[in-house]
């Protein structure tokens, strides 16, 4: 109930109950997924294999976001609360291989299926939570529960980059994979069975075939898809530009790490106050309005440790906030199925990832950290001006962007 006491009675009591336990899933689920970019380095050197190498593998692993759209259909017709379980299970078994992954493709493996597992987890919680709470007020829950992409980071991330430098990452990835089973088994305990509240037209428009998404839905996921291509390419180069550049080892980029968590953790509360109030569409947009003056501050700074630190706290502060709100939009993009909607977000992002994934870490092998970079402004750029197409092209508020909703 601890995280539960910031909503007030008008949320489910099932909500406000689980809330906290939800969380500390995600944070958890979170951990592992995150773990690998920022000592994308630590990983190649141990693997014997270079950035590029083990980029190629991070894109592969990543592409299976690509599924979102067909696993979003499947979650709108399942168990939310099984769903959840079996996809912490499968989360920690992907952490397990690549713990005791002997070489590089053996490693990619594991995060291929710890990737599909997290993709399940995702939509199965945020199908959890569609399910109980109206889309005027998912911006605050989703919020609250994004808390713990921050937590996740200057937590998780960091303690997971202790246990690094004191031992190795595989240690780290073998912690991540016993703490997921403990909290599988408490979810499994502690989570309600399915109390579906859908209405009968809603649960048609699930089964019925699928419209064609609008011209405003294909703005705002090719938006994020631009969106995810920026951050992807910022955060593949942060780890080595600490490393080759300023001679970080393990402890300082978990020391970094924590402190951008917390920036992270600022934006979740900004979003917790604001994005039902400025609406999602809007709130995507302005936090993606940072990426482009931050991306910019890095390419002609980067020399300067503290100007690139900078750079990317506002890179975090903004990218946090954008992919927090875009939660809230993505719900409403099919009607009466959420996760269907957030899965076809979830297929751009993914696309986004990968390409930025590759791109990133190519430029930076071949040509240095600013020039990897450099490509960020324009497509922050693009993400933005998309959105704002989107927004200019709106004939009536949608429900997310509802101006009575909760603050």
């Amino acid at each position: 109930m601890l995280l539960g006491r910031v909503l007030d009675e008008t949320y489910e009591p099932i909500v406000r109950k689980n809330l906290t336990l939800v969380t500390v899933a995600r944070l958890t689920t979170n951990s592992a997924f995150r773990y690998v970019i920022p000592f994308l380095s630590v990983l190649a050197r141990g693997l014997e294999v270079s950035i590029s190498q083990i980029g190629v593998v991070l894109t592969i692993s990543t592409l299976t976001g690509l599924l979102g759209s067909p696993i979003g259909r499947f979650i709108d017709r399942g168990s939310h609360r099984i769903l959840i379980v079996y996809s912490l299970v499968g989360i920690a078994a992907g952490a397990a291989i690549a713990a005791f992954a002997p070489g590089v493709w053996l490693f990619g493996v594991g995060l291929v299926l710890l990737g599909v597992a997290k993709l399940v987890f995702d939509m199965a919680l945020t199908g959890w939570v569609s399910e109980y709470v109206p889309p005027h007020g998912r911006g605050r829950v989703f919020g609250l529960i994004e808390m713990s992409w921050a937590a996740g980071l200057f937590l998780g991330v960091t303690l997971l980059g202790i246990i690094t430098a004191i031992w190795s990452w595989r240690w780290a990835y073998a912690t991540a994979a016993v703490s997921l089973v403990v909290v599988a088994v408490v979810a499994y305990l502690r989570l309600p069975p399915d109390r579906r509240r859908f209405s009968a037209r809603d649960t048609a428009a699930i089964s019925a075939p699928r419209e064609r998404p609008s011209r405003r839905a294909w703005h705002f996921v090719i938006a994020m898809g631009f969106m995810l291509i920026s951050i992807q390419m910022l955060i593949a180069v942060l780890g080595p530009w600490l490393q080759d550049d300023h001679g970080f080892g393990s402890g300082g980029l978990a020391v970094v790490t924590f402190g951008l968590g917390i920036f992270e953790l600022v934006s979740s509360f900004a979003a917790i106050r604001l994005t039902d109030v400025w609406g999602g569409w809007r709130s995507v947009m302005r936090g993606g309005l940072l990426l482009i003056p931050a991306s910019l501050l890095f390419v002609v700074a980067h020399q300067h440790l503290w100007l690139g630190l900078v750079a990317f706290a506002l890179v975090t502060l903004g990218f946090e906030y954008c992919i927090i709100s875009s939660f809230s939009v993505a719900t409403t993009l099919v009607s009466g199925a959420p996760a269907a909607g957030l899965g076809l977000m979830f297929t751009f992002n993914t696309a986004g990832m990968a390409a930025g994934t590759l791109l990133g870490t190519w430029l930076y092998d071949q040509h240095g950290p600013g020039v990897a970079v450099s490509p960020v402004i324009g497509t922050s750029t693009v993400a933005v001006v998309m959105l704002a197409l989107g927004l200019s092209s709106q004939r009536r508020p949608e429900a997310t962007d509802a101006p009575t909703a909760r603050t």
